[in-house]
Formats: structure tokens, sequence, C-alpha cells
């Protein structure tokens, strides 16, 4: 198998398995609006471009189909979606209504642009960038908040297992032999993805009135 053959198929054994943590976070308690219920979102935003990158890689790229920009594009915007959705389950979680909006506001600025210059451009590290502005910010206030019981070591683990397992891409290496660059990547978010699951589920699971955003 190729490469690329080989990102197309672990892409959808890690998007399954994105879907299924997500149906298990949408569960029965979880007030929408909550963090615990954004969190699932971000999950299932996750696995949602987690499936369109294996279409793209399994049936657009290897042929360079016309559709392959677009495919790439939408791969990228529901990443994009998912980091802001992290971002507001991090800030309803830990801040109080003010400096919630303003963060929410930074984040949504930060996500149009993300979306322009991808669209324009086609700019992998903007993507990155705002990634990891949402995962430092969510593993500080976990990480500050721990004394208090609203902070979580488990999302912790989950942020730097996922920030260790991303930075691959920027390595410069080959991945695992057998497995590419790529394969490697998401073979290496599949126990990631489920200890941010395991995290998640410490989340405040009402919205409460004075939050509302």
């Amino acid at each position: 198998m190729t490469d690329l053959a080989l990102s197309a198929l672990t892409d959808v054994i890690l998007a399954c398995e994105l879907f299924l943590l997500a149906g298990m976070a949408f569960r029965p308690g979880v007030e929408p609006g909550s963090p615990a219920w954004i969190w699932a979102l971000y999950l299932a935003l996750t696995g949602t471009a987690t499936m369109l990158g294996a279409i793209d890689h399994a049936f657009f790229e290897p042929i360079q189909h016309p559709g392959n920009p677009a495919m790439k594009f939408a791969t990228r915007a529901a990443i994009a979606f998912a980091t802001f959705t992290m971002l507001v389950a991090t800030v309803r979680q830990f801040m109080p209504p003010l400096p919630a909006r303003i963060v929410i506001a930074a984040g949504v600025a930060i996500l149009v642009a993300t979306l322009w210059v991808n669209w324009t451009n086609d700019d992998l590290l903007a993507l990155a960038g705002g990634n990891a502005v949402s995962m430092l910010l969510a593993l500080g206030l976990h990480a500050t908040n721990l004394r208090s019981g609203r902070g979580s070591m488990v999302m912790c683990a989950g942020i730097v297992m996922t920030i260790a397992a991303s930075s691959l891409v920027f390595s410069g290496g080959n991945g695992l032999a057998g497995l590419g660059l790529y394969g490697t990547l998401h073979v290496a978010l599949m126990p990631a993805v489920f200890v941010l699951f395991l995290g998640g589920l410490r989340l405040r699971r009402t919205r409460a009135p004075e939050l509302a955003i």
C-alpha cells in the first residue's frame, strides 16, 4: 500500500473511534450548550474532519481530481470549527461571563482568519497555529484549576498526547516503517483522543444561565 492509502485507511479507523466517543459523550444528563456537550461536539467535528480527510486521500488526491482542493478545504474547515468548539468548551468551564465573551470573540476572529487563509493560500501552519492556541489555553486552565477540582489531570494528559502526536507532522521524519508519516500520526492520535474523551467526562454537564453567550 502507498503512504496515501495507509493515511486514508488509518483516517477511517480514527474517524470511527471519534464518532463512537462523540456518541458516548452526548450521554443522558448532558445539557446542550454545557462544556461537556460542547466537548462532545468537538469530538464529532474532529471525527468529521478525519473522515473527510480519508475520503480525500482515498478518492480525490491520488488522481488529482478537480474536487481535491475543495475536499482539502472542507477537511481543514472542519478542523478549524473543532478547534473553536474546544475553545468555547474551555472558557465555559473556567471563565466568568465577560472574559469568556472576549475570548470567544477572539476565537471567532481566529476562525474566520483561518478559513480565509486556507481558502486562498492552503496554509497548514495557520490551521496548526489556531489549534495550538486552543490546546495550550485548555492545558493551562485545566492545570491551574486542578486544586479546585474543576480541572482534569486526565484532560491535561490527553492534550499533551495530542500535541506530541501532532508535532510529528513538523518533525521532518517519515513516520514508522510501513505506516508513513500521516499513518503514524493517525495511529498516535488514537490513544490521545480516547484520553481526551475521558477528560471530557469531567467537564460540567449543565449550562449555567449566567454563562450564556
